[in-house]
């Protein structure tokens, strides 16, 4: 309800949509890099001796820290597990150049990348869940006689609103085949929240019972916990 944090959800949602869209550049980038040859290559220049400076002035700098100098090998590692991070950043982001060969070569398997993808969709689908079933026990615990009132207060209107976006952003992610059963229950979820999100506040008792029922009978709130636990499961 507060405008800063609406303006912060939304410039996220921006985010993971700019990031659904990198996904094929990411790649390409990622793949002309050998992360192996990076990390010597910064180790070797980092801990080179420049021949032109006195020695004297060569001790004075450096005096206080040359014994870490004996240790190459944990220094190097190090400081190249520092450096890659952002190289890596830089050659994931930048625009492929399409002219001359990459001037450093490192390397992340596409199936890597997949994995990460995976990863966030499996979260984005868990948060989903645990707000729908939020909002669906409340329906379905309500007298029928309010249900419909329940729902169109400003609270109710403003989370089916928020998760029918929600779900549009996800279906990207969705659409990956180890998805598939979360694909089925989260397209039933949004198929009776735009219901839902139809019914006046004075809708009949009969009416309100009638989505009740079908809640219960379908299992959904119970089929919900079960799928959020798989998915929290598979992600430990």
């Amino acid at each position: 309800m507060c405008p800063d944090c609406r303006k912060q959800w939304e410039d996220a949602e921006s985010i993971l949509r700019g990031a659904a869209a990198l996904k094929d550049d990411v790649r390409k980038a990622m793949e002309t890099v050998d992360w192996a040859a990076l990390a010597g290559r910064i180790a070797d220049t980092a801990l080179a001796r420049p021949a032109d400076r006195p020695a004297r002035e060569r001790v004075r700098t450096f005096g206080t820290v040359r014994p870490m100098f004996g240790w190459k090998p944990a220094f190097a590692g190090a400081l190249g597990g520092l450096l890659i991070g952002a190289a890596a950043m830089y050659f994931a982001l930048r625009t492929p150049n399409a002219g001359g060969p990459a001037r450093l070569g490192v390397y992340a398997s596409g199936e890597f990348i997949d994995r990460a993808e995976l990863s966030v969709a499996k979260r984005e689908t868990i948060d989903y869940l645990d707000k729908s079933r939020a909002l669906l026990l409340d329906f379905v615990q309500a007298d029928p006689e309010n249900a419909g009132r329940i729902l169109k207060d400003e609270s109710s209107v403003r989370r089916t609103s928020d998760l029918l976006a929600k779900k549009r952003l996800m279906n990207v992610h969705l659409d990956d085949t180890a998805m598939a059963k979360a694909r089925k229950i989260c397209d039933q979820i949004e198929r009776l929240f735009v219901e839902l999100s139809q019914i006046s506040e004075d809708v009949s008792a009969v009416e309100a019972a009638r989505i009740q029922k079908y809640i219960e009978e379908k299992n959904l709130l119970l089929r919900i916990k079960l799928l959020r636990g798989e998915l929290a499961g598979s992600e430990v």
